[in-house]
């Protein structure tokens, strides 16, 4: 059996035909440069045409941006750069259109179903996962079960308020984890200490880690406190088994990931130390094999009522 999955992200939407040994077998990546509605649906039609042409496509799984209803498969909320997003029925849209049943997730929760499926989450039964790529997100395993609360937004952490009266969020909020600890904050930040425009990606930062500029180390040095505070926060709240760190930033892990869980150490108590930190595996393949795993449920839940 094969299913189409999707991961919607801030800078681009990526599509994969996956079996069910989670093996990727074709991928297809539109950059993400509508930010509305429509575009985003054009994207997972034009994905979906081309996967349905190539394989036998049994169901779908999309990973969406915002707050899901997962029932319905429709947007609850999402931060004010989408436009004509919120209230968009993706999971009515997609099976009234192509006759397959259709699977819609957060997109940072379909990262950690992904980690826990074929990742270093494998054989972990509670699981808070913190996503860092343009934004932050996250998602959390209790006893097995991904939890999505009331309103679609259990393990929306890039949100939790890290600095009171900081830095103004794209939710409306003030001092968003999002602001501190995403590659975007990153480069923002940089350019704010500068009094400049210099940096307009997280990759221009971590060049100028690279050449140990001064004020970008410094930036880092905030960037892991910061970290380091919110993991200590998640750890006494959801009581997991590992906390894994995950998304598009892990790839550059190795320039902060020591200091962060030095500070972590540093910053918990008894209890947090029993809780293990753990780096997502599979890269931004974790979304798509996330979006297949509940494609392949909802297929085989549906086939066996």
């Amino acid at each position: 059996m094969i299913a189409a999955a999707i991961d919607t992200g801030g800078t681009k939407i990526n599509g994969a035909a996956v079996d069910e040994e989670g093996n990727i077998l074709k991928k297809i990546r539109i950059e993400n440069t509508g930010r509305t509605g429509a575009f985003i649906m054009d994207a997972y039609r034009k994905i979906l045409r081309e996967l349905t042409e190539a394989f036998r496509i049994k169901a779908v799984g999309i990973g969406a941006g915002g707050r899901i209803d997962e029932r319905a498969g429709k947007v609850l909320y999402a931060v004010g750069i989408y436009k004509d997003y919120i209230g968009l029925p993706i999971k009515q849209l997609l099976e009234e259109e192509f006759r397959i049943p259709a699977a819609v997730t957060n997109d940072c929760r379909a990262g950690l179903i992904g980690e826990k499926w074929k990742g270093s989450a494998a054989g972990y039964e509670n699981v808070t996962g913190i996503i860092l790529g343009t934004g932050v997100g996250g998602g959390v395993i209790d006893h097995g079960r991904v939890l999505d609360g009331t309103f679609g937004g259990f393990g929306e952490i890039g949100h939790m308020i890290l600095h009171p009266g900081g830095r103004l969020c794209t939710c409306g909020q003030k001092g968003c984890a999002e602001q501190y600890l995403s590659g975007t904050a990153l480069w923002q930040i940089y350019n704010e200490k500068t009094g400049s425009e210099s940096l307009s990606s997280g990759y221009e930062f971590f060049g100028r880690i690279q050449d140990k500029d001064g004020i970008a180390l410094e930036v880092l040095k905030e960037f892991q406190l910061d970290l380091a505070g919110c993991v200590v926060s998640c750890a006494n709240l959801l009581d997991p088994e590992v906390i894994l760190i995950g998304g598009g930033l892990t790839d550059t892990a190795d320039y902060w990931w020591d200091g962060f869980t030095a500070y972590y150490r540093e910053l918990g108590n008894r209890h947090t130390q029993n809780q293990k930190l753990i780096r997502a595996a599979r890269g931004n393949d974790a979304a798509l094999l996330g979006a297949a795993r509940i494609a392949f449920d909802l297929y085989k839940t549906r086939h066996h009522q």
